[in-house]
């Protein structure tokens, strides 16, 4: 018997080709539940939740265990449903349900997309999207128990229609981006990631007034639905069509970008970092010159931390301070970073040397006797700043990075670790209110963030934007692990591109130790691990110990793992899911 379920739209059941009739909504409520954990025992008392919205009847659990037999008998094949404590099973095979096959080529499209292969992945996310056939399971009311879950297939659709707009921009079809962005943004008008590709490709097709009026309207709505303004993403992106940024045209070889005066962004909320905050500042102020270096894993708070501190300490620098972000450079060598730097100060783009050398006299001319004090923002390499450091004796330099950055000489190396409990605690419930999360809920949700600032921000912002969530359900929606990194997206906040930036530079550090951690990343995504040491790296690679020591230091230097004791390192449950996502198949 071939047998077809389908979620995403109309819950439909198709038996040998033909459409089944499926009953009452409530009969249909009931395959959705069991279809959304496929394979896997649903309880009773989930199911009661998911059928009955208000208080269940009084003969709530025999009334289920009718339409549990009605199903069967709808199904037509009597061994797909089955009876396991504490509730019943639905058994799918492959290809039998949308949303796993959904799942399955938007997991395909984003391989292709770190992987830098964009063609690929606009055929893997077509696919993916050409599933959909409306709003997921549509003609099913919405409970407390399914209504999160099937919010939660809705978002994996807007990532995928992000990604392929990625995949077009990247492929230079940006024509094609704009009439396909217009009619998605007009459907989702919050996804500020949805506006920038929209912006962009506009801009890159020569309509710099529509990108600009594109920008306007997305302020508008997000002010209309959310209360907010634009993230500062899509703000740094508008700003950079405004000043014509060479950095945002299409072609990858296009000269450095001039510079664009810019001030400190506002680092927005900092809890729990009380202590780190003190020292970063007392690092800055103290003493001769010496360069201080935040590091720490994606999403731990650098940036913001440091942001804090930098305008704490800007009433001591009467010659300014100073952001560079290397991220959005294209090519962020030492003249790249010197060059934008020389632009905040002033210069213009024709008068800033050529020459690395040159350009460092101009710096130190720029800034004698000035006292400016220099924040240079996710840093991946010490070539990228060593010449700023060593050729600038009056300015104050911060660093942000991701690793330490060892190398360097006489730096304040300030590591920077995961929230503790009660600093989550209060992170959350600025953030969504303290009324709506106790500290068992909020315990929850923030371990399944891993205590990582990036990922409670949006949880928090997540859960303060949908009132109609509660904080247990949420935390139910994150313990499903194959829609985490999904639900830990908001707007221009993302803690899977925070890890993909992480990947990539692994992607690029090619040499034995780098091929070996990036096998070494697979292998551990493919099969789930965590916890790994030499011997098993050893094991998994086929490789004799040493190269699997130096494939697990290069991880640890990219933080996408952490040293715990000699010979032990583990990934966050975050990287994790990210390793098992972005594993090539086999």
């Amino acid at each position: 018997m071939n047998l077809r379920f389908g979620l995403l739209g109309p819950v439909e059941l198709h038996r040998n080709g033909r459409p089944v009739p499926l009953g009452t909504p409530k009969q249909r409520a009931l395959l959705t539940a069991l279809l959304l954990e496929p394979n896997r025992v649903v309880s009773i008392d989930r199911l009661v939740t998911a059928v009955w919205d208000a208080e269940p009847p009084r003969f709530a659990v025999a009334n289920v265990r009718t339409y549990v037999n009605r199903l069967r008998g709808t199904i037509g094949d009597g061994d797909r449903l089955t009876a396991r404590q504490p509730g019943y099973v639905l058994a799918v095979r492959d290809g039998e349900l949308d949303v796993t096959e959904f799942a399955d080529a938007l997991r395909q499209g984003r391989r292709s997309l770190s992987a830098g292969r964009p063609d690929a992945a606009l055929r893997q996310l077509s696919t993916a999207l050409t599933r959909w056939r409306g709003a997921p399971a549509e003609d099913v009311p919405r409970s407390a128990a399914l209504g999160p879950r099937l919010d939660a297939l809705t978002e994996q659709r807007c990532l995928a229609l992000e990604a392929m707009a990625e995949a077009r921009l990247m492929l230079g079809e940006h024509a094609d981006a704009v009439a396909e962005l217009r009619e998605t943004v007009a459907a989702h008008p919050t996804r500020e990631r949805l506006w920038g590709a929209l912006m962009l490709a506009l801009y890159r097709t020569g309509d710099a007034a529509a990108a600009i009026a594109a920008y306007g309207q997305a302020r508008a709505f997000l002010a209309e639905e959310l209360g907010v303004d634009p993230g500062p993403e899509l703000a740094g992106l508008h700003r950079g069509i405004l000043n014509r940024d060479p950095a945002l045209r299409a072609d990858p070889q296009a000269p450095a970008p001039a510079a664009v005066t810019a001030v400190i962004p506002a680092p927005g909320r900092l809890v729990g970092r009380e202590r780190e905050l003190k020292e970063v500042v007392a690092a800055i102020g103290a003493g001769p010159p010496r360069p201080v270096a935040v590091h720490g894993p994606a999403g731990v708070g650098k940036s913001a931390l440091a942001r804090h501190a930098v305008r704490t300490a800007a009433p001591g620098f009467p010659g300014g301070v100073h952001h560079v972000d290397l991220r959005v450079l294209p090519r962020p060598g030492p003249y790249e970073t010197l060059a934008r730097l020389l632009g905040r100060l002033g210069l213009a783009d024709d008068e800033i040397a050529a020459d690395l050398d040159d350009a460092l006299h101009q710096l130190r001319t720029a800034t004698a006797a000035r006292h400016a004090l220099v924040l240079l923002d996710n840093v991946t390499g010490e070539e990228q700043v060593r010449p700023l450091l060593a050729g600038c004796p009056d300015c104050r330099f911060v660093v942000t990075s991701r690793r330490m950055l060892a190398a360097l000489d006489d730096v304040e190396h300030l590591p920077l670790a995961p929230l503790a409990d009660d600093a989550a605690y209060d992170l959350l419930t600025r953030l969504c209110g303290r009324d709506r999360v106790d500290r068992a809920q909020a315990g929850r949700v923030a371990r399944l963030c891993d205590n990582l600032p990036l990922a409670l921000e949006i949880a928090g912002k997540r859960l303060a934007a949908r009132r109609e969530w509660t904080p247990e359900a949420f935390a139910d929606m994150l313990a499903g692990e194959e829609h985490r990194l999904d639900l830990l997206t908001c707007g221009d906040l993302s803690v899977r591109a925070a890890i993909d930036l992480d990947y990539q530079a692994l992607r690029r550090s090619g040499g034995t130790a780098g091929d070996g951690a990036l096998a070494l990343f697979h292998r551990l995504g493919e099969r789930g691990l965590a916890d790994c040491g030499p011997a098993a790296a050893a094991g998994l690679l086929g490789s004799d110990r040493r190269t699997a020591s130096a494939a697990l230091g290069r991880l640890a230097d990219l933080r996408l793992m952490e040293p715990l004791a000699p010979g032990h390192y583990r990934m966050n449950g975050l990287t994790r899911l990210y390793a098992r996502e972005i594993a090539p198949t086999t």
